[in-house]
């Protein structure tokens, strides 16, 4: 009796895995160069030649290099809003209250300052499309800045039950108005070391911005009563 192996699956497979490989390494070298060099200096060519594939990979997988960057941007998108949404989740199933729940968010917001150069790649990317906007109106909102604001405007809401829905959000604007302006100063050197014996820390405006917000809620909370 001859026994058949039949490989076709198996080849099948391993097509999938390799084409999955490729579109991730693709991804990978785009968002680099993106961040680096901004969507203009990051050439079709550059990219393919750093994720060691050919030229056509590009449009087999993204169709595009207009739609390559909009995936980098869906796939990363994607990560930072799961890591904060974890962080309100992972607070609120500790019960903690707002005052942690608020700390454990504005830590994992300000985590890319704490990376080293290859980790603050996303954070440069999210600057350069904010000075040069070329994602689809509403993109940025949709994939990240909505379902990050109504997680935090549900826990703020639970934590502070005197306060209408209106306030809520204004709570939630103001503190991550707080974080964006903390990030975008050490980031951009406003707040430069060098003109400190004792340079502000991540840490010490994680604190302060928690504490800024919270007292403020409880100023408001206490109005509302």
């Amino acid at each position: 009796m001859v026994t058949t192996v039949d490989t076709t699956s198996d080849a099948a497979a391993r097509g999938d895995v390799g084409a999955a490989d490729t579109r991730e390494r693709l991804l990978d070298s785009a968002e680099d160069l993106f961040a680096q060099r901004g969507y203009a200096g990051a050439s079709v060519r550059d990219i393919v030649a750093a994720a060691e594939c050919n030229l056509a990979a590009v449009n087999y997988h993204f169709g595009g290099k207009k739609n390559l960057y909009r995936e980098v941007f869906r796939r990363r998108l994607g990560a930072m809003r799961e890591q904060r949404l974890a962080a309100v989740e992972d607070a609120e199933r500790g019960e903690r209250d707002l005052e942690a729940t608020l700390h454990v968010f504005a830590a994992a917001f300000l985590a890319p300052l704490r990376e080293d150069s290859r980790g603050q790649r996303p954070l440069r990317l999210m600057l350069r499309e904010i000075a040069d906007p070329l994602l689809p109106h509403g993109f940025l909102h949709r994939e990240l800045i909505l379902p990050v604001n109504r997680a935090l405007a549900s826990a703020v809401g639970r934590a502070a039950p005197e306060l209408t829905e209106r306030d809520v959000l204004l709570c939630v604007q103001s503190f991550l108005g707080q974080l964006l302006n903390a990030m975008h100063a050490q980031r951009l050197a406003v707040i430069d070391p060098e003109d400190h014996d004792d340079p502000l820390t991540d840490a010490e405006l994680v604190d302060h911005v928690v504490r800024f917000t919270v007292a403020g809620i409880t100023r408001l909370r206490c109005e509302s009563r």
